[in-house]
Order: C-alpha cells, then sequence, then structure tokens
C-alpha cells in the first residue's frame, strides 16, 4: 500500500473512531474495536495476501499425522484407571460415570464416558498481542499446526501453550513469544485477562487464562516464522467464510 493510500486508511479510521466516542461516549480501545470491525486496519497485508500465506503455510508443512494403537504410543501408560503420560504432565484420559442427569437426552439414566483431564487443571495461556502500524491496530498470530486440526494448520493467538509446554515439559523449545505473558498475574499490564471455561463434554474441569496486551510493534521486531498481523476485520472475515480460524482466537477478538 502507497503511503498515501496509508494516510487516507489511517484518517479513515481515526475519523471513525472520534465519531463513535462521541456518539457512544464509550473508551478509546472500545471505540477502536467497533471501528476495527467496519473496516479493516491492515495496511501491510491484503486478505488476499493473508490467504496466500495461509496457503503457503499449509504447502510447506512437513507434519505427518497418522493414526497409532494406544499400546503403541511412545511414552504414554496405559493402566486400568487412565492414559497419562510418562512425566505425570500433560493431560490423561479418566473414565467417569455420570447419573440424574435430567436436562439432557438420556435423563436419570445416565451414562458412562472416557474424557480428557489436564494434570492438575492448571489449564494454559491463550495470549494475543496487540499492536498498532501506521497508527492503527493489528493483532499478531499464529498460523499452528495441531495433530487435529482441520485442515492442518489454524489461525491461532500468539500464545496457545498448556503449563507443561510452558515448562518444556516436552524437552523442546519454550513457546514463541512467551516473554509477553510471563506476567500475565499482573491484570493491569493487560487489555483483557480472564479464564475461560472450554468443551466440558470432552474436557473435564478444562479452562484457559485468556489474555489481550498490547506491545510496542518495536518490541516484536522481526516475525518469527508462520507467525503473521491480522486486522479484527480481517480475523472476523475468515471466520464468516473460511474454516481456518481456531475457536481460541475467535473467542480473544471479541474481548
Amino acid at each position: 500500500m502507497s503511503e498515501a493510500n496509508i494516510k487516507i486508511l489511517r484518517n479513515k479510521f481515526k475519523n471513525l473512531v472520534n465519531n463513535i466516542q462521541e456518539n457512544l461516549e464509550t473508551s478509546l480501545y472500545e471505540a477502536e474495536k467497533i471501528a476495527e470491525s467496519l473496516m479493516c486496519t491492515n495496511s501491510i497485508s491484503s486478505l488476499d495476501d493473508v490467504l496466500t500465506f495461509y496457503e503457503n503455510q499449509i504447502a510447506n508443512n512437513s507434519a505427518v499425522v497418522e493414526e497409532k494403537s494406544l499400546s503403541d504410543l511412545d511414552q504414554w501408560v496405559i493402566t486400568d484407571s487412565n492414559i497419562s503420560h510418562s512425566s505425570g504432565k500433560f493431560f490423561e484420559v479418566i473414565g467417569i460415570s455420570t447419573t440424574k442427569s435430567s436436562s439432557r437426552e438420556v435423563g436419570s439414566n445416565g451414562w458412562d464416558q472416557p474424557i480428557l483431564k489436564e494434570n492438575n487443571n492448571v489449564g494454559g495461556l491463550l495470549g494475543l498481542v496487540r499492536t498498532y502500524i501506521n497508527e492503527m491496530p493489528l493483532y499478531l498470530v499464529d498460523a499452528k499446526f495441531e495433530p487435529g486440526n482441520y485442515q492442518q494448520i489454524q489461525f491461532s493467538p500468539t500464545l496457545q501453550a498448556t503449563f507443561s509446554n510452558i515448562e518444556k515439559t516436552h524437552g523442546g523449545n519454550a513457546p514463541s513469544y512467551i516473554e509477553f505473558f510471563e506476567d500475565f498475574e499482573n491484570k493491569d499490564n493487560y487489555i483483557f485477562n480472564n479464564w475461560f471455561s472450554e468443551d466440558g463434554g470432552r474436557l473435564y474441569k478444562k479452562k484457559n487464562l485468556g489474555l489481550i496486551k498490547t506491545v510496542n510493534f518495536d518490541e516484536i521486531g522481526t516475525l518469527k516464522k508462520g507467525f503473521i498481523f491480522l486486522s479484527r476485520n480481517q480475523i472476523i472475515s475468515l471466520s464468516k467464510t473460511k474454516t481456518i480460524v481456531n475457536p481460541h482466537l475467535m473467542r480473544l477478538i471479541n474481548f
């Protein structure tokens, strides 16, 4: 985008924000959120650019996922009571029995099922970096591979990690950009900082801490592999038309 077009876009955004503040008497952040939903604030990547980036991530993803017998899984232990990791961390599969469930289809008959339980029910961190480029807000997102993802890769928050991942229990590297969220206990440093509950049909008492933080663009530096800046408008648009935005990012972008 040329400097002249960037200036036009920036002025349009600022005028819209000012009008929203004046008419709705809301905070600057809330006014910006409304404006971001109505117009794209990304002066460095169009939606077509974003989709090309995504397609390249898919094409260059070398990961192979194959189904495997539970009894053959490396470092996973199967007992009569659960399936758990040999480290005692990550998650385990346990069995539960539910009875007297008057609000469910099976009624008083209840049911038994396996369910995933995270180690110590600690949860994880879902962190989204918000920054300003050309004086307009953008979000740092990860084109993240997960073994169970539909289409392999989905746009995810800047950080999406359990504490087992953060502590490098897997023996690998620390999650990218964890340094921006190490102060998660200090809510004053965040636009949004609160626990999310997760799907109780397959996850046992699971929760994740949702975080949105404003970070100066200069602190981010050269983007790490697989990361891209998206506008709120682009994330919303992709959520409506594609199947490439994961649920964590869709939730965070609303706060």
